[in-house]
């Protein structure tokens, strides 16, 4: 497989993220979070690691992803920010202490930020969450170093 190759959730991965049975763990679970349906490959090893491959592999035997048509040179895809990708994968692992199988459901509109604006706002609101049973200080101090200095 090439490293411009690109993967998608498949409804089955969808559907595992929104979950509360949530069967996948670890870096399996985190591998298909970050998958969007436009980051090539490549990307996604920044991201994920090194392992990216065997990760991506395993979800298609799983059924999670698949892989999309990529005749369009990658350029023609929508871009993907790297910094904002692993910012957001930090931001999960962050929070998936706290949150456990709903992770996935209240960083949503993490996962959907298109930009560094957008992805700050999602971090108030989910601070304001944790602020409820953690205390302003400690939700801030869990979130310490994930916004982005606009």
């Amino acid at each position: 497989m090439t490293a411009d190759r690109i993967y998608a959730k498949t409804e089955r991965g969808r559907s595992e993220l929104l979950s509360r049975a949530s069967m996948l763990r670890g870096r399996l679970r985190a591998a298909l979070i970050v998958v969007n349906g436009r980051a090539p490959l490549s990307a996604l090893q920044e991201v994920i690691g090194d392992d990216a491959q065997v990760l991506l592999d395993e979800l298609e035997r799983l059924g999670h992803v698949e892989s999309v048509d990529s005749e369009l040179p990658v350029a023609a895809h929508e871009p993907t920010d790297p910094a904002l990708e692993m910012r957001r994968s930090d931001a999960l692992q962050r929070l998936a202490p706290h949150f456990g199988p709903d992770v996935g459901l209240v960083a949503r509109p993490l996962l959907q930020a298109a930009d560094a604006d957008a992805f700050n706002r999602a971090l108030d609101h989910i601070e304001s969450k944790l602020a409820l049973y953690m205390g302003r200080k400690d939700a801030a101090r869990a979130l310490a170093g994930l916004r982005f200095e606009l």
